[in-house]
């Protein structure tokens, strides 16, 4: 068993936190390409990989707003939007820091 200290769990959580944006930000990526028909920049999802994809993004969208509702005491359905913009951001930072590690 793992035993971490607190700046070790800081990390985990930081780099969680980048990969559910990364995959929330790939989600998104993909879904608008195959509404705009751009089917040169990705393949054109079924519908069980659109429902799959929205369980997770369902998901992250969720777990984004709880955390922000840390420091934002708005009801959850009032800070959605800023929930996404912050998955956007974190998405892109992500995709900065590099390629995910682990597969």
């Amino acid at each position: 068993m793992l035993n971490a200290s607190g700046t070790q769990h800081l990390l985990l959580a930081e780099t969680l936190g980048l990969a559910m944006a990364r995959r929330a930000s790939d989600i998104l990526q993909r879904h608008r390409a195959a509404l705009t028909g751009d089917t040169a920049t990705v393949e054109v999802d079924d519908d069980e990989q659109f429902d799959r994809d929205n369980a997770v993004f369902t998901a992250v969208l969720d777990a984004a707003n709880e955390c922000l509702g840390r420091f934002d005491t708005r009801p959850a359905d009032d800070r959605w939007c800023d929930a996404l913009l912050q998955i956007i951001h974190l998405g892109q930072l992500a995709d900065l820091s590099g390629p995910p590690s682990g597969g």
